[in-house]
C-alpha cells in the first residue's frame, strides 16, 4: 500500500523539464515547482547561459575585426572626441581574444545580476512579509521568471544566422531601439532604449509569481517587480 502510494506520488509530481514549457503556457505550475524545488534554479539559468554563450561567442569568433574597430572608433569620436586618439591606439591592438574574454565576462555578469535580483526579492520579502522565504527560493523564482529572456537569445541567433550583413555589434533584436527607435550609440536615449520587450513578459511573470507566492495585491506585486528596472534605467538615463 505504502509502495503504491509512493509510486503514485512520484508519477504525479511535475517533471523538471516540463517546467520549461509550463513557464510559458502554464506559469502557475512552473512557479509552484520553483517554490517546492528551489534547487531547480540550475535549469533555467543554464538555458540562459548556454543560449547567451552561443550567440555571443558566435559573434565574437566571426565578426570582422577591422569593421568592428572602425565602428568603435566612429562611436568614440562622436561620444568623446578629446580621447578618441588614445582610445583608437588601444582599440586597434584589441584582438579577437579580447572579444572572447569580454563575452566570458558578460556571462559572469548575467549570473551576478540574477543573484542580486534574488537578493533584492529576499530583502523585500523580509520587510513586507512575516513568514519570509529563504534566499534559495527567491533565486529559484528569479531564474524561472527570467526564462522568457531566452527567446531574445534565440531570436538573436536566428537573425545573425540569416543576415547577409551581420552587425559589428551584438544586437538585441528584441530591444525597443532595434524595433522602433533606431538611436545611435552616441544618442542620449540609446542606453535606455536597449530595454527588451521581453522584459515586459518577465515583469508580468514576476508580478503574477509574487501574487501567487505572497498573496500581494496586483499593485504591490507590480511595484516590487518594477522597482529595480526603474532604478537601473533611471541611472542609465542620468549618467
Amino acid at each position: 500500500m505504502n509502495l503504491a502510494n509512493s509510486e503514485s506520488e512520484t508519477t504525479s509530481k511535475p517533471k523538471l523539464l516540463s517546467q520549461i514549457v509550463n513557464i510559458f503556457v502554464a506559469p502557475s505550475q512552473a512557479l509552484d515547482y520553483a517554490r517546492q524545488k528551489p534547487g531547480s534554479w540550475w535549469l533555467p539559468l543554464g538555458i540562459l547561459l548556454v543560449l547567451n554563450a552561443i550567440f555571443s561567442f558566435w559573434w565574437a569568433l566571426t565578426v570582422n575585426l577591422n569593421a568592428f574597430h572602425m565602428e568603435q572608433m566612429r562611436v568614440m569620436t562622436r561620444m568623446n572626441p578629446e580621447h578618441a586618439g588614445q582610445f583608437g591606439h588601444y582599440i586597434m591592438h584589441q584582438g579577437r581574444g579580447s572579444l572572447i574574454f569580454g563575452v566570458a565576462i558578460g556571462l559572469v555578469v548575467l549570473v551576478i545580476i540574477e543573484l542580486i535580483f534574488a537578493l533584492y526579492l529576499f530583502l523585500a520579502d523580509k520587510l513586507l512579509s512575516a513568514d519570509n522565504k529563504g534566499y534559495g527560493q527567491w533565486f529559484s523564482f528569479t531564474t524561472w521568471t527570467s526564462l522568457p529572456a531566452a527567446l531574445g537569445f534565440i531570436a538573436g541567433i536566428v537573425a545573425f544566422a540569416v543576415s547577409k550583413h551581420p552587425s559589428v555589434r551584438p544586437t538585441d533584436v528584441t530591444s525597443l531601439n532595434t524595433l522602433f527607435f533606431h538611436f545611435k550609440p552616441w544618442d542620449h536615449l540609446y542606453k535606455i532604449t536597449q530595454f527588451s520587450i521581453l522584459n515586459f513578459w518577465v515583469i508580468g511573470l514576476m508580478t503574477y509569481g509574487l501574487k501567487r507566492w505572497r498573496n500581494h495585491s496586483t499593485g504591490k506585486a507590480l511595484a516590487i517587480a518594477l522597482a529595480p528596472y526603474v532604478v537601473v534605467y533611471l541611472i542609465m538615463y542620468l549618467v
